[in-house]
């Protein structure tokens, strides 16, 4: 059972200001108040730091807002197909969310654009992890806009100072972008992770290895082809430990299988499909269209995402398929290509 506690005293924290793209400070928690109430009462706006936060958040643009500033629009076009990254997605909340967790257990998805991680875990039949709540939050006001208009809670903030309370939530996971948090940061938004999450609750931090095909495909294929470029520095394993020893909650650190999936009712289609998601996710649709034809591209994912070679060093053991591949299954054509991440686990003491 939830403790109700007093609302954010948003007049002192210029309560007028622009919070998301349309919405002022006030409006959003008048909106949460309404909608998600639970949310409203672990929100805190008034905590030390938070005004400065906010007049930050008030001047940020991202590459994520839209594609005028990198690649907002594509992003979320791509994203419409949630289950694309289900298979790791299931494995980072079996890592946040234990099977043995009771029913209504609360996750913040610290960098979770317009839901997508709580629109794929919500969507099939069935699925016990849909049972747990995801709060989705971002840095761009324009993301989480979105996500509120999904019908999901969300809340506008930093990774490196959140607008949690205290012990607020469950778990927490930082996925799919942690590489854009700044290095001088990074231990910052760990230990604001730890600091909202309740003792004993897990915090998952999920990227691609510097050395990794992804973390390559990153630096010499988007960095070079779209317009926001990719200028991040990707972690190491060795730097994930550091950074949770440097706050004193340490992890393990593990490889993990992530791959991108299209379904399509030809081997073609399905090529095409992921072609299509990989050029829109990434910003990069001109230099795939450029390559001269559905074969042409598809080299190139192959060439850019094979693992042969990594999988023989720090990956070493999973059993997954090298190199992009093609094949039937239930009828249908999966458009499979390979990923791996590299994940730090830390549970809060308590």
């Amino acid at each position: 059972m939830r403790q109700e506690r007093n609302p954010t005293p948003v007049a002192t924290l210029e309560a007028g200001r622009s919070y998301l793209p349309a919405t002022t400070l006030a409006e959003y928690l008048r909106d949460v108040a309404t909608m998600y109430p639970w949310l409203q009462a672990e929100l805190d706006f008034g905590r030390v730091g938070a005004a400065d936060a906010l007049r930050v958040l008030a001047g940020t643009m991202t590459e994520f807002d839209s594609d005028e500033t990198g690649r907002g629009d594509s992003y979320r076009q791509a994203q419409k197909d949630a289950s694309v990254r289900l298979v790791g997605i299931q494995q980072l909340l079996d890592w946040a969310v234990p099977k043995d967790s009771p029913d209504g257990v609360t996750l913040l998805d610290v960098l979770g654009g317009d839901g997508t991680l709580a629109r794929a875990v919500g969507s099939p039949s069935g699925n016990p992890l849909s049972k747990t709540t995801i709060v989705t939050g971002d840095i761009s006001g324009e993301m989480v806009e979105r996500a509120l208009a999904h019908g999901l809670p969300a809340v506008r903030q930093a990774a490196d100072f959140l607008f949690l309370r205290d012990h607020a939530v469950d778990g927490v996971l930082l996925a799919y972008g942690t590489h854009h948090i700044a290095p001088h940061l990074r231990q910052d938004a760990a230990a604001e992770a730890v600091r909202v999450v309740k003792p004993g609750g897990r915090v998952v931090l999920h990227d691609f290895e510097e050395t990794s095909p992804m973390a390559q495909f990153f630096n010499r294929v988007v960095h070079e082809n779209s317009a926001a470029g990719h200028d991040y520095t990707h972690f190491s394993r060795e730097s994930l430990t550091e950074i949770f020893d440097g706050i004193g909650t340490p992890a393990r650190v593990l490889d993990m299988y992530d791959p991108l999936i299209v379904r399509a009712a030809t081997p073609d289609d399905a090529r095409q499909g992921m072609c299509d998601y990989v050029g829109s996710m990434y910003g990069i649709r001109a230099h795939l269209e450029a390559q001269g034809g559905l074969d042409a591209t598809w080299r190139l994912l192959e060439e850019h995402f094979d693992h042969t070679a990594f999988l023989s060093g720090s990956a070493r053991g999973l059993d997954i398929p090298p190199a992009p591949v093609v094949y039937p299954s239930r009828g249908q054509f999966m458009a499979e290509v390979p990923r791996v991440a590299v994940v730090a686990v830390a549970r809060k003491a308590g």
